[in-house]
């Protein structure tokens, strides 16, 4: 089942007996009703859905002038249509910001509404840890991202599902001994991937992996392969795009990277990203030297000292 990252503009449903729900991922647009779909083609509005005290899930439906509840457990679930939780919209933009660590304080407040739907086809739940692994690789904690991915929470899940955070957890392992090893992992990957937002994070990772053996031009080339060919992943476009012109000024070229945060921000007038894009392109502009010389420099006086 094909997931994406991308946020939906819509808030969350006040009624508390939704709020559990809302919870869980859909790959469809803001505007699709919220539901869920078992087997047997049943389906009922997300808005119905308990957690039950005992595990599983309740639904109450009105059925003519009777209502009726219907008890049912993860694996009956087919589908499930419903908003993300905008903690998770906060983490993505975080990261994005390069704020991992605000990031995951974001999640931790999303991850006890969603640790109940870990089970769900394409639940929040697997977007949200996802996303946690991935701040704690910006952090430099790879160990402990890949971590997450341990076979007792892959045995929890349905078999999409795991595969796709089995090969997140290749994306931010621990850099390997041989980068080469790793570039040919990497590569492999990309032909085979049908999420685009890790399609996408892939290439990220490809340029590290690059600028790590010293190929900076090879990484830029990388990185801006993700604003280039997947602009709808605004939080990894961004940092595609902010990574290509850290690259550029790296190898003598910063005015290449000036001008790829100026098209930028031509391009996305309301992006959350305005700020972070101003400041990065403002460490690309050389210093103003000094107007005074060393020796127009006013003598300094003598530290005294106590003997």
């Amino acid at each position: 089942m094909k997931i994406s990252m991308h946020p939906s503009s819509v808030t969350f449903v006040p009624a508390s007996l939704a709020f559990a729900a809302v919870c869980l991922f859909s790959a469809t647009t803001a505007h699709a009703q919220e539901e869920f779909e078992l087997q047997g083609n049943r389906r009922f509005p997300a808005e119905s859905v308990r957690v039950a005290p005992g595990g599983g899930f309740t639904a109450t439906i009105t059925v003519g002038t009777s209502q009726q509840t219907i008890n049912f457990t993860a694996k009956e679930v087919v589908r499930a249509t419903l908003r993300e939780p905008k903690e998770v919209v906060e983490a993505r933009i975080l990261i994005g910001s390069d704020k991992p660590d605000k990031a995951i304080e974001a999640l931790n407040k999303a991850e006890p509404n969603l640790v109940p739907f870990q089970s769900i086809p394409d639940s929040w739940w697997l977007r949200a840890t996802i996303l946690r692994m991935d701040a704690l690789s910006v952090l430099g904690k790879n160990k402990e991202a890949a971590a997450l991915a341990s076979s007792e929470v892959l045995g929890k899940l349905t078999p999409d599902n795991a595969a796709l955070l089995r090969d997140f957890q290749q994306i931010v392992a621990p850099p390997a001994k041989d980068p080469a090893e790793k570039l040919d992992t990497l590569r492999s990957m990309t032909d085979r991937i049908v999420d685009s937002w890790v399609g996408a994070r892939i290439w990220l990772e490809i340029g590290n992996t690059l600028a790590m053996q010293g190929k900076m031009e090879d990484a830029v080339k990388a990185w801006l392969r993700v604003p280039v060919f997947f602009p709808a992943e605004r939080d990894l476009a961004v940092r595609g795009t902010i990574l290509a012109a850290r690259g550029l000024q790296q190898i003598g070229r910063p005015q290449d990277g000036e001008k790829l945060f100026t098209d930028y921000l031509s391009d996305h007038l309301a992006s959350p990203y305005k700020e972070t894009i101003q400041l990065e392109n403002a460490k690309l502009k050389p210093k103003p030297k000094d107007s005074k010389t060393p020796t127009d420099a006013a003598p300094k006086e003598p530290t005294e000292t106590t003997n």
